[in-house]
């Protein structure tokens, strides 16, 4: 089993904007570029997920 430190760094940024975005203490425009980011970085892990052909990987 691969173990991709980059896909978990990822999840990890995600979960700190969401946490940020639910706390309501960001303006709208950071709030805008959080979510964008957050978009961004759920695209990357899309797109590693459908590299793997299948592979699994282990995320710790």
């Amino acid at each position: 089993m691969a173990k991709d430190p980059d896909i978990k760094r990822r999840m990890d940024r995600v979960e700190e904007i969401i946490d940020q975005l639910d706390a309501d203490e960001v303006s709208l425009e950071d709030g805008r570029e959080l979510y964008d980011e957050g978009q961004e970085l759920l695209a990357e892990i899309r797109e590693q997920l459908q590299d793997g052909d299948g592979e699994v990987i282990e995320i710790e």
